[in-house]
């Protein structure tokens, strides 16, 4: 392997042992022996156990974001509301079914972690393409008057919230919720759209 397949190799053992027993639960041991090398070879590529974790984090929750935005960035332009939020409700729940281990990590980041530790890794996640492209979303519809005047962080805030809680529940939890993705990305949509807009479009129902 080269050092970068090697290193792209150890992070995906780790997201796995991490999801799975969390940070202070994985011994640098276990990691070395799902990736089937030395503690020598992890501590060449990761300093300590943290770097490895942080590594993790960053290289999996990056992915296809930057590419994700432009997209949204043009749906935004053409003035589809709808579509936008779509769009990231369904990848959120798609996100969610393809790195449960991920996402099983982070829960245990934010539990084992001190207030001071989750407000930085709070400031990290809010400089994602995602989150940044959402605050710019809302600011311009708001500007436009299309979206209700308030707190445009707590307005950003919601379109991600509701379906992450939903996201965990069917994804992560395993609860069978009786209805289907593409149920709960329409309906979402619907939802949130109106409450930003300030009540119900015309002629709006609900789907679930």
């Amino acid at each position: 392997m080269t050092a970068g397949e090697r290193r792209d190799q150890l992070i995906d053992s780790a997201i796995g042992l991490f999801g799975r027993g969390g940070f202070s639960g994985t011994t640098t041991k276990a990691l070395a022996l799902a990736a089937g090398v030395s503690e020598a070879t992890i501590f060449k590529h990761f300093p300590t156990k943290a770097d490895l974790y942080a590594a993790a984090f960053q290289r999996r929750t990056g992915v296809e974001g930057e590419e994700f935005v432009t997209e949204l960035e043009g749906i935004a332009d053409h003035g589809d509301d709808e579509e936008v939020l779509r769009r990231v409700i369904a990848a959120i729940l798609f996100g969610y079914e393809r790195d449960r281990d991920l996402h099983r990590m982070l829960m245990f980041v934010w539990l084992e972690q001190e207030a001071t530790e989750n407000m930085r890794l709070e400031s990290k996640i809010r400089e994602y393409p995602l989150v940044t492209f959402l605050h710019r979303f809302v600011a311009r519809r708001q500007k436009e008057g299309v979206f209700v005047p308030g707190p445009t962080a707590i307005l950003a805030d919601s379109l991600t919230c509701l379906p992450v809680q939903l996201a965990a529940r069917t994804k992560l939890y395993g609860i069978d919720p009786g209805y289907t993705d593409d149920q709960v990305v329409e309906t979402l949509a619907r939802f949130l759209l109106a409450g930003l807009r300030g009540g119900l479009p015309a002629g709006g129902t609900p789907v679930l």
